[in-house]
């Protein structure tokens, strides 16, 4: 069987990280885990505190002087990974303990990159702020259906192997929307999968400011890595603002089919959020649009 690494960014995240930690140290095929790397450059003066009261061998905290984006922080601990499979986790999120076992199960049969199923938390099952999150940015990897293979996956739950990692030398250095470019990069040499048996929990951000801020965030940096990778005219000056409206419809059907198709667990979470989650795309939509007259050279930090 194949040895594994963990590899967790970290900023300022000691509400969340011990949840994090904990599930991976209490997974049921811990035996084949060779280190856990945590790369954090908080400056909040708790979670490095939270960090030191891990004992365990197989755990090392870099500790770094100013705040880093995650993909710096993924590509930092790859180096450091001693296992062939990368394991890359969020530190909002924790794992079911059976979550590496189907990783594995699915590795063996062939499944080189991929990603589990993500939900909300028990303790946040009825908070409408945490299940817009969940459908606005996690609607294509709800725990339903069978392993299959997709064209993207998350970051905050992605297993690589080593050598694809650095064949196609890691995340971009964007602040946002690098796990995308990674895959689009990752897909044309192989194939990418969805396990929805590997389940992990995203505990979301409950304040409102927060919420806001990230889905300006995420929809800015998606115009931004389409007009990087594409290069099409399509992404380029006034061209994607004239053509928003049509696209936003599309991608409104698309995620409203999605949750529908879930099932009526799903859809009725959904629209019991459904006023939060119209407020989410109007953030994004204000993202998008921001992210359209923004300066590529200002971009990669």
């Amino acid at each position: 069987m194949v040895n594994v690494s963990f590899i967790i960014p970290s900023y300022n995240s000691y509400q969340t990280i011990g949840h994090t930690l904990k599930s991976i140290f209490d997974l049921k095929s811990f035996e084949y885990v060779r280190n856990v790397i945590v790369v954090d450059s908080s400056d909040d003066g708790k979670t490095r505190e939270l960090l030191q009261k891990f004992n365990n061998t197989r755990l090392k905290i870099v500790s770094l002087d100013k705040k880093t984006s995650p993909a710096l922080g993924r590509n930092m601990g790859a180096k450091l990974a001693q296992g062939d499979l990368l394991c890359f986790i969020d530190s909002d999120v924790f794992l079911d303990e059976n979550w590496l076992e189907y990783v594995l199960k699915a590795h063996q049969s062939g499944c080189q990159v991929g990603c589990g199923s993500i939900s909300a938390p028990d303790f946040q099952q009825k908070s409408k702020l945490a299940l817009a999150q969940l459908y606005l940015q996690f609607n294509e990897t709800l725990y339903v259906g069978e392993t299959r293979s997709v064209t993207l996956v998350p970051s905050c739950n992605m297993f690589c192997q080593k050598e694809l990692f650095l064949r196609v030398r890691g995340f971009p250095m964007l602040r946002a929307s690098e796990d995308t470019v990674f895959c689009l990069s990752l897909v044309k040499i192989v194939k990418i999968w969805f396990v929805p048996s590997a389940k992990v929990f995203h505990i979301f951000r409950e304040d409102w400011n927060g919420f806001k801020r990230n889905q300006i965030l995420l929809g800015q940096y998606i115009s931004i890595y389409r007009r990087i990778f594409y290069k099409s005219w399509y992404y380029k000056g006034i061209f994607p603002v004239i053509l928003f409206p049509a696209f936003l419809i599309i991608k409104s059907i698309r995620i409203t089919t999605r949750i529908y198709k879930a099932g009526n667990d799903h859809f009725s979470k959904y629209l019991y959020s459904i006023f939060i989650y119209k407020l989410g795309i109007f953030y994004w939509s204000f993202g998008f649009i921001k992210g359209c007259f923004s300066n590529d050279e200002n971009i990669r930090n």
